[in-house]
């Protein structure tokens, strides 16, 4: 630690608490997680209203045309997560030892504070995709309640991934700013 004060350094540690390795870093992607009114942006939520009402629709009526529905919202939720995971690989890329300890001297850490858009992203995407496989799963057979709450599950958490891109997408600039800030301070 080089001789530095250990209360300096971020209050979680590097290995966050649990009862098994899976627990543990499950709590911690959870706890960067935001889906709410109070942390998100308005146009999430109200997408994923119009999503869930948008696959209600499609489930309430067999002769909509829900698997092609269906493949458009897979491409659309893997490009998303795919693309997510590249800009946190570049973001993470960023975050060199000398970036680190210019973000100490500005007092902007942690870094992982200006990620939790692109959190809520991957998880709304998983979400999305383990509701679509649902709806992909159920029956024509089925009674007619449970394609429309499947289809409004799954068109509320894909709307969401695709809106939460905004908030996202400012978030990069804002990290863009810090990588900015930064670079005006000597190591």
């Amino acid at each position: 630690m080089n001789g530095e004060d250990p209360r300096v350094f971020d209050s979680h540690p590097e290995e966050p608490s649990g009862r098994t390795l899976g627990d543990k870093y499950f709590k911690e992607f959870v706890r960067l997680v935001h889906v709410s009114l109070r942390s998100g942006w308005w146009g999430e939520p109200l997408s994923a209203l119009c999503g869930a009402a948008g696959g209600a629709w499609l489930g309430h009526d067999g002769d909509l045309p829900m698997e092609e529905a269906l493949g458009v919202a897979v491409s659309m939720v893997g490009i998303v997560i795919g693309s997510v995971f590249a800009v946190l690989a570049m973001i993470t890329r960023a975050c060199d030892n000398n970036f680190l300890k210019k973000a100490r001297k500005a007092r902007i850490l942690p870094i992982v504070n200006y990620l939790w858009p692109f959190f809520t992203i991957i998880a709304m995407g998983i979400l999305s995709t383990v509701f679509l496989l649902v709806v992909a799963g159920v029956s024509e057979d089925a009674p007619r309640v449970l394609p429309m709450m499947t289809g409004a599950a799954a068109g509320f958490c894909v709307l969401w991934t695709l809106a939460g891109l905004l908030p996202a997408m400012g978030a990069l600039i804002v990290f863009t700013r810090l990588i900015e800030k930064t670079s005006g301070i000597s190591d």
